[in-house]
């Protein structure tokens, strides 16, 4: 993320599909989700452009008409990347471990964390993931699901500054214990972290939503 800034133009949807590894009606539908979240506008002329937005206003758009999507999104990933993580852990190759191995001294490197940083790079993690599993499926599921992933992390961002910080620095130790668990070679035990890493982060950001929103 972050390779266009705003007013920039996206790529055609062909060009977009093959960088992805995905098909245009999922480019589509991925690029409708964004516009309707704000993060993209259609020009005449001009293709699909970048919009200027402000992330803390971006999560108070529609937030209430997209909670529903954000829950099935988490049933989605529950569904799925518990999957992903025993495939790497039973098939641990050399490029994957050395990418563990390098986000675990990242993450061990890393000071007191600013939690409105790296959003974008907790959800680049688990596509990632995907990624490096080499089936199509999970990685254009994962693809389709970035939007919403994203939209929970602006979600984040509306919490207190104590649930935040509460919230990144969990999301960090479960991630370390997600890369420890696959480096393991134990698919059951990389299951299981990554079970509790998605239960964990839906029930924070739900649960931080409900008391922000004063319910």
């Amino acid at each position: 993320m972050g390779d266009y800034p705003p007013q920039s133009r996206l790529p055609p949807e062909t060009s977009l599909a093959r960088d992805y590894g995905v098909s245009r009606t999922i480019v589509r539908s991925a690029l409708e989700q964004l516009k309707n979240q704000g993060l993209v506008q259609s020009r005449q002329g001009s293709g699909t452009v970048v919009a200027s937005f402000d992330p803390k206003a971006l999560a108070k758009l529609n937030r209430d008409a997209q909670l529903p999507a954000l829950k099935d999104c988490y049933a989605c990933r529950l569904a799925i990347e518990p999957s992903i993580a025993g495939c790497l852990a039973g098939n641990l190759t050399e490029e994957v471990s050395a990418f563990l191995h390098n986000q675990r001294a990242i993450l061990d490197a890393a000071e007191e964390g600013n939690p409105n940083q790296n959003s974008a790079e907790d959800a680049e993690f688990h596509i990632q993931l995907a990624w490096f599993s080499r089936n199509r499926f999970f990685i254009a599921t994962m693809n389709t699901l970035r939007p919403h992933m994203l939209f929970a992390m602006n979600i984040s961002k509306m919490l207190t500054n104590r649930a935040q910080q509460r919230h990144y620095d969990l999301s960090q130790e479960e991630h370390l214990d997600i890369i420890n668990s696959i480096l393991t070679k134990d698919p059951q035990i990389a299951q299981d972290a990554m079970r509790a890493h998605i239960h964990k982060g839906r029930e924070r950001i739900f649960h931080g939503y409900a008391e922000s929103a004063g319910r």
